[in-house]
């Protein structure tokens, strides 16, 4: 992360480390990164963000948070990224406020994007600034339709969604 922001002057990182009694070193728990150029860039894109995490398998088991745009052009436009241990109440409230401190900022009516996963509801609905008229949240319509189709397994119900 230090050469991140060596090579790219301005570029954010937020670290979350914790200590525990009798042991010497930080605990990792969360790190937060964006670029310069997509910080500045974000004012050129759509008001219209979307979220998510995934896992990242592999060595460790940790998550990986991601925010895009999309630009002028239509095109996909990272914006800030985090590594967290677990994807919870704590990590998304830190993501979100990352995001509105670093990128969003007093930009107004951004529509925010994600799934229905519960820590991100809470975070949305008790975080300042993430509420009307800075901004309003709405539902995936891709993970909306995978809910349903595991609810109601039917084809004409699939045709139909």
């Amino acid at each position: 992360m230090a050469a991140l922001q060596y090579f790219n002057p301005g570029t954010v990182v937020e670290w979350k480390l914790e200590r525990s009694p009798g042991i010497p070193e930080h605990i990792f728990r969360y790190v937060f990164w964006a670029f310069k150029s997509v910080i500045d860039g974000f004012a050129h894109c759509r008001p219209v963000i979307s979220i998510d995490g995934t896992h990242v398998y592999e060595k460790y088991d940790i998550k990986l948070l991601v925010v895009v745009a999309v630009d002028a052009n239509g095109s996909i436009f990272p914006l800030a990224f985090a590594i967290c241990a677990n994807e919870n109440l704590e990590t998304w409230t830190l993501f979100l406020n990352h995001l509105k401190e670093h990128i969003v900022r007093q930009h107004l009516s951004i529509c925010l994007i994600s799934n229905r996963h519960g820590d991100i509801l809470s975070s949305v609905q008790n975080l300042h600034g993430w509420q009307k008229p800075y901004a309003y949240h709405r539902y995936c319509v891709r993970h909306l339709k995978a809910n349903f189709q595991k609810a109601y397994p039917n084809k004409d119900l699939h045709d139909l969604m």
